[in-house]
């Protein structure tokens, strides 16, 4: 503040004051001027902008406002004598992909239900040449500072770079890929960019082509006859039937008919599998199954499992899902022995089953090797002789009976850990829009529901200890 007294012949007088205010965020200073008394001496503005500077005022100060004070001066008036500047906020980078990134994307269904297989856009397709993603670079944004001259940051921003496989060019200016062959284009669970060639076999596969191994996608514009396999890293697209085949893929696999399995198909993929029918046949998918019938199958999905046409049926043979079964009808009037499933994931359940097998049989083959080696025991403590193969056959038994008893332990915990990890599962649903017949059995996590009279339009969930059949509608 502008402040000084002076004294003639024992009178004092007041110069002109001025009264500095900073607002809390430090972007104004606002001042405020009083009146000398008579005989006080006026500020100039050199002695203002010194006052400005004992203040802590050094940045943004506006003359103008200086000026319009100086040349009308308003007493007890607020004048913005210094602004800052607010710090202005860039963006995050960001990267936009020139494909469908969601793998769960279902294909359309028809009016009826049905897979509607000439529409499916499930399958991000790529021509060499094509952009497949860009990168919008971040923009840091600009720096602050108040009216004491201090530095304000901006917020910060999160910078990206491509994550990208082979088959892929980066632009000059590093800011948009470039798909170098034609084929099949995903982002994978580390969002890395992944472009992969297709491998087209125009007919069957058969005899003229043998089994197919690839990495990348196999279209068959054909059938895949009985006994034949296909192995790919990426998607299976079959135009036609496979007959007792074994298909197996990364990706997704698409059957335009179906699989007749004969007992001995297999399909096993690490994404989604839609067909018109599963027939006889072992399917384990790594997300959802979508089909207009599956009969007399072991159909096991970590996503949905969704039978949901007209007729929409499940047969026979097992269903599983992590998260929801959802069919039209379930089982037959003949009472076919059905089992719905869901709630658990089929991996782990199958790891956990798998386990409890070995665990059984180890302690079978511990029980047998015991008895005999008790036996061969108690002859040799009797001082009977043995025949050099027996003596042998001893020892060989006496080893595994050793390695069994020291692995049984650590099934046995492994075993617990996975019975713990199931328990924890906190279920699933099974809706069945039109009938459910008796012979079907339902199970949610660990309760189960012996179906012995015909249900219709339900839903079925875990309520406690038991499971509960709903209306659906």
């Amino acid at each position: 503040m502008f402040y000084r007294k002076t004294s003639i012949e024992g009178k004092f007088y007041e110069d002109e004051k001025m009264k500095v205010r900073i607002s809390e965020d430090g972007m104004l200073a606002v001042c405020t001027f009083s009146p000398p008394s008579a005989g006080g001496r006026v500020m100039t503005k050199e002695d203002l902008l010194k006052e400005l500077a004992l203040n802590g005022i050094k940045f943004g100060i506006v003359e103008a406002e200086i000026d319009r004070y100086l040349n009308d001066r308003q007493y007890y008036v607020d004048y913005i004598i210094a602004r800052g500047e607010r710090p202005v906020n860039g963006h995050d980078a960001k990267i936009i992909y020139k494909f469908n990134t969601n793998l769960q994307a279902k294909p359309k269904e028809n009016t009826d239900g049905a897979v509607d297989f000439y529409n499916l856009e499930i399958i991000a397709r790529v021509t060499a040449g094509d952009e497949v993603a860009e990168l919008i670079k971040e923009d840091e944004g600009r720096t602050g500072r108040d009216v004491r001259g201090r530095l304000i940051r901006p917020d910060k921003v999160e910078r990206l770079n491509f994550k990208y496989g082979p088959n892929i060019s980066l632009s000059e200016d590093g800011l948009h890929l470039i798909s170098e062959v034609s084929g099949h284009v995903i982002l994978d669970e580390e969002n890395k960019i992944c472009v992969s060639n297709t491998f087209i076999v125009k007919n069957d596969v058969d005899i003229s082509t043998g089994n197919i191994n690839y990495d990348g996608n196999v279209e068959v514009k054909g059938n895949v006859i009985n006994g034949f396999k296909i192995n790919a890293t990426g998607d299976v697209i079959i135009g036609g039937t496979a007959e007792g085949a074994q298909i197996i893929a990364g990706g997704q696999i698409i059957l335009y008919h179906g699989i007749r399995g004969m007992g001995k198909g297999i399909l096993k993929s690490g994404g989604n599998i839609i067909a018109k029918f599963l027939e006889n046949a072992i399917v384990q998918s790594g997300g959802y199954v979508m089909a207009d019938a599956i009969i007399h199958s072991d159909v096991s999905a970590k996503g949905d499992v969704i039978v949901n046409s007209k007729k929409g049926y499940v047969n026979g043979g097992t269903i599983r899902s992590r998260t929801l079964i959802r069919v039209k009808n379930a089982g037959s009037e003949m009472g076919t022995k059905t089992n719905l499933e869901v709630g658990v994931d089929p991996a782990l359940l199958l790891q956990y089953k798998n386990l409890q097998n070995k665990i059984e049989e180890t302690l079978q083959r511990m029980e047998s090797s015991g008895k005999s080696i008790e036996l061969y025991s108690r002859k040799l403590n009797n001082g009977e002789k043995l025949t050099p193969e027996k003596l042998s056959h001893f020892r060989v038994l006496a080893v595994e009976y050793k390695r069994d008893n020291d692995n049984i332990g650590f099934m046995q915990e492994e075993f617990l850990a996975l019975h713990e990890e199931i328990e924890k599962q906190d279920g699933g649903v099974i809706e069945v829009g039109n009938m459910v017949y008796p012979g079907v059995k339902i199970a949610v996590v660990d309760a189960v529901l012996y179906i012995r009279d015909v249900l219709k339009s339900v839903r079925f969930i875990k309520d406690g200890a038991d499971v509960t059949a709903v209306p659906l509608y």
